[in-house]
């Protein structure tokens, strides 16, 4: 998780996506944790804005909103339960019931983090993989097979 200025170039090299100053690529939910943002644009706030870019584009300063998350790995818990019974030579039952994502994590993705939109930074925007199975809300399926 990276969060930037987007449509700001600090630097002056062209681009304009730019990462408030001290701040590293991918740094979120690898070490830096949100009172590490709110230092990183607090020190921003007081060194940059106001001021102009290279090219001489205005540096706005940065409100963080008052509710945000870096986002959650996908976590997914799924279990199955089976029990055979054999009729004869050939005849045989399989009965099985599984759950997926026993714990109902809702697995939300599609943050956005652009720091100069405080309504979408940290918000998720989808549930992922939202189809029965693995990841999906919690769901429940009884089967039997037969084979001879």
């Amino acid at each position: 998780m990276t969060p930037s200025l987007t449509g700001i170039d600090l630097d002056g090299d062209g681009t304009g996506f730019d990462l408030i100053p001290g701040l590293r690529v991918n740094g979120f939910n690898r070490g830096l944790e949100s009172s590490d943002l709110e230092r990183a644009v607090a020190d921003f706030n007081t060194r940059y804005a106001g001021k102009a870019t290279p090219r001489n584009q205005p540096i706005r300063a940065v409100t963080l909103p008052s509710n945000y998350e870096f986002g959650d790995t996908f976590s997914s818990q799924d279990i199955r339960l089976s029990k055979s019974f054999a009729f004869r030579e050939r005849w045989k039952l399989s009965v099985f019931g599984e759950i997926f994502n026993l714990f109902n994590i809702a697995n939300l993705g599609g943050h956005a983090y652009n720091l100069y939109d405080p309504t979408l930074f940290g918000q998720p925007t989808i549930r992922t993989n939202q189809v029965f199975g693995s990841g999906g809300p919690r769901a429940l399926q009884v089967a039997a097979r037969v084979s001879f």
